[in-house]
């Protein structure tokens, strides 16, 4: 418990009522406060937020602006939610006292409320840098406190980092990849929509690669001809092996590890379900390629210049089954059912057999790195995953249904391909799309386009 006091000299101090702590010096707690805003950093362009873990009674945050000469963005995380009705008055006169002069200001009570949210939430919708400060006092009375402060810190900055090497691949697929569909014959088509009504008495499955997908495949080869397949490449090659040929195969990393999935066991004629990001091995097979728009400014920018009547392909739940069940809900599909996407573990396997990890795996295989780190997870980080299925089932109800084999009259089963609607993707003109993406700077896509693929030569006619 916390309370508000009175120094000797008649200033206000916090005091942990247990301890006796003090928050703040006991006869100088403003000359602290002036010496600790010295401390905080000082933004060097106006899209620069000031993030301050700790404010206790505010006397650094109100020193550090009276003495900012220039507007500034401060966002203050006050850790301990305990002190909001004691300190909250404080906070609110600092803050409507500095927004008359410029500055924006925005406090947080509570580290847990803090991040429950992802700290883009938080921050102002044009930072583009963050300098965090930590208050003396907080970072030694507080470390358990400060310390998950600073693993989240790290954490996003991974985040970013990552999502920065992912723009470039993307960024880079989905120009060779475009240019590759000019360039060779292997068949492409932009998903635009589907036939009135053509869907709503069919049944998609969707195989997803868990190690349960194992235990369902008599299930799957029995009722074959009830539904229509749309099999994860990861799930590709296990289906395979009974027999079992899906309508479609979905594929979504960007990545190289994609050909361990397919590796020469795909049949020529299967179409891929993929997008213009998606791996650029995909782009080189003879298989027709389905491209879907995704939420990726990349798609969206491409469709609205080219493609407005395609539907968009949303995912979030950032998992393979989701785009599965964006696929469903926007061909109207009366119904949907999942396989091998429980995320139930089988001994550690996190994926069910012949899933292509096995060989790429083994390139990261080392007497310091065993399989388990690689391919085995412990319970408590897998069963983070759950909340996927949840999230999809929850979205998408109407999809879903209990036992949804045995109550339902047999309906004929109509090929896939005959109720989708496709338009050319040699329609793209693909200066035009580069010019838009760098143009408009509020995209953030400018950093991405390497000079090599800015002088890239006009598309060639069709």
């Amino acid at each position: 418990m916390y309370r508000l006091i009175s120094n000797p000299n008649g200033t206000l101090n916090l005091e942990e009522i247990q301890s006796g702590f003090l928050f703040h010096s006991r006869f100088h707690p403003t000359s602290e406060g002036e010496r600790i805003a010295e401390q905080i950093p000082t933004p060097q362009s106006d899209r620069e937020t000031i993030l301050i873990f700790g404010f206790g009674l505010g006397y650094h945050v109100e020193a550090y602006l009276q003495k900012a000469n220039k507007p500034v963005n401060v966002l203050i995380l006050e850790p301990i939610v305990a002190l909001k009705s004691i300190v909250e008055k404080f906070s609110e006169r600092i803050s409507k006292s500095y927004k008359m002069h410029g500055h924006r200001i925005r406090i947080v009570f509570g580290l847990d409320e803090f991040l429950s949210q992802p700290l883009s939430f938080w921050l102002f919708q044009d930072t583009n840098k963050i300098s965090p400060f930590l208050h003396p006092v907080y970072s030694r009375k507080f470390q358990d406190l400060a310390l998950s402060f600073l693993d989240s810190l790290k954490q996003n900055s991974q985040n970013i980092a990552a999502r920065n090497y992912f723009q470039r691949i993307w960024v880079r697929n989905c120009v060779r990849n475009l240019t590759s569909i000019f360039e060779n014959s292997n068949p492409s088509l932009i998903l635009t929509g589907a036939k009135d009504d053509f869907f709503k008495d069919q049944t998609l499955l969707f195989t997803g690669a868990s190690p349960s997908l194992e235990e369902e495949t008599d299930w799957i080869l029995k009722n074959r001809n009830r539904f229509h397949l749309l099999a994860s490449d990861t799930s590709l090659g296990w289906i395979l092996n009974f027999g079992i040929v899906p309508d479609a195969v979905l594929s979504l990393d960007s990545s190289r590890g994609t050909l361990f999935h397919f590796r020469n066991i795909l049949p020529k004629k299967l179409p891929i379900l993929t997008w213009l990001g998606g791996s650029t091995y995909i782009f080189d097979l003879p298989n027709p390629k389905w491209i879907y728009f995704s939420t990726h400014p990349l798609d969206q920018i491409l469709r609205s210049l080219f493609f407005s009547q395609a539907p968009i392909l949303e995912n979030p739940s950032l998992n393979m089954a989701g785009i599965a069940v964006s696929f469903a809900k926007q061909l109207k599909y009366d119904r949907l059912i999942l396989k091998g996407v429980d995320f139930q573990r089988n001994g550690g396997r996190t994926h069910c057999r012949s899933s292509g990890y096995e060989v790429y795996d083994r390139f990261f295989l080392s007497r310091k790195e065993s399989l388990f780190k690689t391919r085995f997870q412990k319970s408590k980080s897998w069963e983070k995953r759950f909340s996927i299925l949840e999230i999809l089932k929850k979205q998408s109800s109407e999809l879903f249904k209990s036992d949804p084999m045995s109550n339902f009259p047999k309906a004929e089963i109509k090929k896939l391909a005959e109720g989708l609607v496709w338009e050319d993707p040699k329609k793209i003109r693909l200066e035009q799309w580069i010019r838009f993406c760098t143009v408009h700077s509020d995209l953030d896509l400018k950093n991405y386009f390497s000079p090599r693929i800015l002088n890239i030569p006009p598309v060639i006619e069709s």
